[in-house]
């Protein structure tokens, strides 16, 4: 894969490791709270080795298909909050900002060889 690709795994992975040993961090980051055990536990489950293994798992495969999921979810996660901006009315910079970020993180994962399985998929 090329560099972009990589690029998109390690901020993956590297969004994984801040949930997983910061969630303090983490939960400013997403104005989320993670005061409770049970919160904490939810940043370091999902916000955490979730995206460590969502971000290794291409890298270590090395393959187009598993960095198209991947930059998908991301582009999901992005799409996903613009609807709840719209149905939310939560039109504000930190929103717009994210989906920034994921649609972004999306397109670094999908470019090149990825978009290629996507292209022939659609075929």
């Amino acid at each position: 894969m090329d560099g972009f690709n990589l690029a998109g795994a390690g901020i993956t992975i590297a969004m994984g490791c801040l949930g997983l040993f910061f969630p303090g961090r983490a939960s400013a980051l997403t104005g989320l709270t993670a005061t409770t055990p049970e919160a904490r536990g939810e940043f370091r489950g999902t916000l955490g080795i979730t995206f460590i293994l969502l971000g290794l798992a291409p890298v270590v495969t090395d393959s187009p298909a598993a960095y198209l999921a991947v930059g998908a979810a991301w582009a999901g996660a992005g799409l996903g909050r613009m609807v709840s901006i719209f149905l939310d009315d939560a039109r504000t910079g930190k929103n717009w900002a994210a989906v920034g970020f994921e649609l972004a993180l999306g397109l670094l994962l999908i470019s090149g060889a990825p978009f290629q399985v996507l292209v022939q998929g659609l075929r």
